[in-house]
Order: structure tokens, then sequence, then C-alpha cells
């Protein structure tokens, strides 16, 4: 367990390194240069790792290097430039909750009556978050829609990625979809990237090495390697700390100050996401027992 909550509490920390690398970068750019040094850390075994790949995935893994990366970082990123961290980290809450929905709308999985009424007091919750906001204040609706979306493409290739991960071994997964996202984010950022200025920092770059070696190469392994001990539920508990860690660190980190309406939306999207997934675990765990009985 200890795996995944260091890997968790990373993730929830990228977007704090990505203020600080915003007083250096571009947000394109800053996303385009934590890909290509993370790229980097997985050259020396892609190629080997590559090999392992069936060739009738190889082309999904591609299209999930696509969605995981340029798509979802790009998004996040970009959102996280225009609101607060704290309101940004909110929006990943809802992961668990999207996962579910869209897994019953696009999947053919199905969704329980209270995972839809989560959905609504979760959405209730951002609405909270992105009007209980001071006037001029840190959190704006498209900085928090931006991080949104990314949210979503996040949550669906969750779904695509489910059968490419029960024939692939987890590290030549990581180490390719590492690699494609790279390579297929820089067209990406070329096109996105609105200034080219680099003001060199110490934050800067401490940021973006943190960004590329903590936060994509080393926090995908400590997960990977927690998985293997951890079961499924365990996991899915310790994604909704994410927001939680993250809103903690925007006020310690970053001094973000938060209205009373704003932290009630926070705590409203964390729990309904916290919630939902204890919820699914109890009614699993009451069915092994009435099986076993």
């Amino acid at each position: 367990m200890f795996y995944l909550i260091a890997a968790v509490l990373i993730w929830a920390s990228a977007f704090i390194a990505a203020k600080f690398s915003y007083t250096m970068f571009d947000p394109a750019l800053t996303v385009m240069l934590r890909l290509i040094l993370s790229a980097l850390l997985v050259l020396p075994t892609f190629f080997r790792s590559y090999r392992k790949i069936p060739k009738q995935y190889r082309l999904q893994l591609w299209g999930l290097g696509l969605l995981n990366f340029p798509v979802v970082l790009l998004l996040q990123f970009t959102g996280v430039h225009y609101t607060s961290v704290a309101s940004a980290v909110t929006m990943l809450g809802t992961e668990p909750l999207v996962v579910t929905l869209l897994g019953h709308i696009f999947f053919h999985k199905p969704a329980r009556l209270l995972d839809w009424l989560l959905g609504i007091v979760a959405l209730t919750g951002i609405v909270f978050v992105v009007y209980g906001s001071e006037p001029g204040g840190e959190v704006t609706l498209l900085g928090c829609t931006l991080v949104l979306l990314g949210s979503i493409a996040f949550s669906f290739s969750i779904h695509l990625a489910q059968s490419v991960m029960k024939a692939v071994e987890a590290k030549a997964y990581t180490d390719v979809i590492i690699m494609t996202g790279a390579i297929s984010c820089v067209p990406f950022s070329l096109l996105l990237i609105q200034d080219w200025q680099i003001h060199l920092n110490i934050e800067g770059i401490s940021a973006i090495l943190y960004l590329s070696v903590g936060c994509t190469w080393l926090a995908y392994r400590l997960w990977s390697k927690g998985l293997r001990v951890s079961s499924a539920n365990t996991a899915s508990i310790l994604t909704t700390l994410e927001p939680v860690f993250g809103v903690l660190l925007a006020i310690l980190l970053l001094g973000e100050h938060l209205t009373l309406t704003t932290l009630f939306g926070i705590c409203l999207v964390i729990s309904a996401a916290g919630i939902s997934v204890l919820s699914s675990m109890l009614i699993n765990y009451i069915k092994n027992k009435v099986t076993i009985l």
C-alpha cells in the first residue's frame, strides 16, 4: 500500500509543480518537455518492451499513449494555468464517478442509481467550486472545464486499456505509452504553444524535472509495483485521496485561499467519489460473503 500512497501523493503535487514551471515555460511547452524527458528515461528499455507487445495491440497502444498523455495532459495543464490548484485537483476527484458513468453509457457496464445520484452531487459541488470563488479570484470556469475534460479523457482511456492490460506486462505497457505519448505530443504542443520565451529560473527547472522524473516515470513505476501487492479496491480508495492531498498541498505550499462556498463544493465532490468507491467495495464484500455461505 505504501507504493500506491506514494504514487497518489506525487500525482497530487503535479499541478503545484506545474504552477512553478509556468514561471519559465508556456503550459504546452511544459507538457512537451515533461514527456520528452520521461521518454528519455524509458528509452533504454523501450525497444525491448515494444517487442513484448503482441502485434494486434500495438496500434491500440499508440492510441492509448495519445489519449493518456497529449490529450489528457494538454487539457489539464492548460486548465490549471487558468485556475487554482485546489479547484483543478477537485476536478480530478470526479474520476471514479466519471469512470463508472462512462462505462454505463459507452461500454455497456451497469451503473447503480446511487452512482447517478452521486454524479449529480459531484456536479453540484463543481458549481459551488467555480461560482463560490471571490470575484477576480484564481478559480475560473474555463480552467475547471479544461481540467474536467482531461479527467473525462483519462476515464475513457481506463476503459479502453482494460483488454490491453490483461495481455501486456505492466512495465512494458508503461514504457510504451510514455514513449508513444511523447512522440504523439510533439505536433500538438507545437500547434498550441503561444509563448516560446524561456525565463530561466531554479524553480522552473526543478519543476519540469520533478514532473518528468517524479510525476511520470517514478509515479507510474510505484503505482504498477503497488498494484502487484494490493487489491484493485484498495487502489480505487487511494485514488480518491488525490484531491484531498492536492487541496492541502495547494493551501500549504501556494497559500491558496478558499472561500467557504468553494470549500463546501470541494467537500461535495470528494465525498461523492469516496462514497461511490466505498459503497461498491461494501457491496462486493457482502456478495462474496453470501457466496461463501
